[in-house]
């Protein structure tokens, strides 16, 4: 059985509701289980690896995107020519802050950090900010116009000759 024959498509899964109770156990329990101390930081490049499997073309995109795969309502606070300031938020992300152990947002900000990065062609790094009074997460997205991502030539590509 090949990979993409196993893989669900959103809309397959659009009118499906699951509990986050699920959700929380495999975000919250199994992961850093499995990953250990490191899994913040492994979680960051998850993220960026799923903004890989899943391009989008802009801001607005990656706004549904979030609403979409249920990580919270994420809007647009600030931007200006090096930056861009997110806050996500929702009754999940409110649950989540509620705990009195500490959670990460690390996926959410590999996956900004990578799909702006795609959308502006700059190198871009996010960064979160947790605000658990408000129950929301602040992300603060930051590229330098130095750092220019070129496109890369197309391999094995030959000219044709006449």
């Amino acid at each position: 059985m090949n990979k993409q024959s196993i893989q669900l498509t959103n809309e397959e899964l659009k009118e499906l509701q699951t509990p986050a109770f699920g959700y929380e156990l495999i975000r919250e329990v199994l992961i850093p289980t499995i990953l250990g101390k490191d899994y913040s930081n492994m979680l960051y490049w998850a993220g960026k690896e799923l903004a890989r499997k899943y391009p989008l073309s802009s801001t607005e995109e990656v706004i549904s995107f979030f609403e979409n795969a249920g990580w919270g309502n994420l809007t647009v606070l600030s931007l200006n020519k090096n930056e861009m300031e997110l806050e996500l938020s929702g009754d999940l992300i409110s649950l989540r802050l509620g705990k009195d152990n500490d959670c990460s947002f690390q996926l959410e900000a590999g996956f900004i950090a990578e799909q702006l990065q795609t959308i502006n062609s700059y190198i871009t790094e996010t960064h979160e900010q947790i605000k658990k009074r408000a129950k929301k997460v602040i992300f603060t997205a930051k590229w330098d116009h130095k750092d220019k991502i070129e496109s890369a030539p197309i391999v094995g590509k030959r000219s044709e000759r006449k």
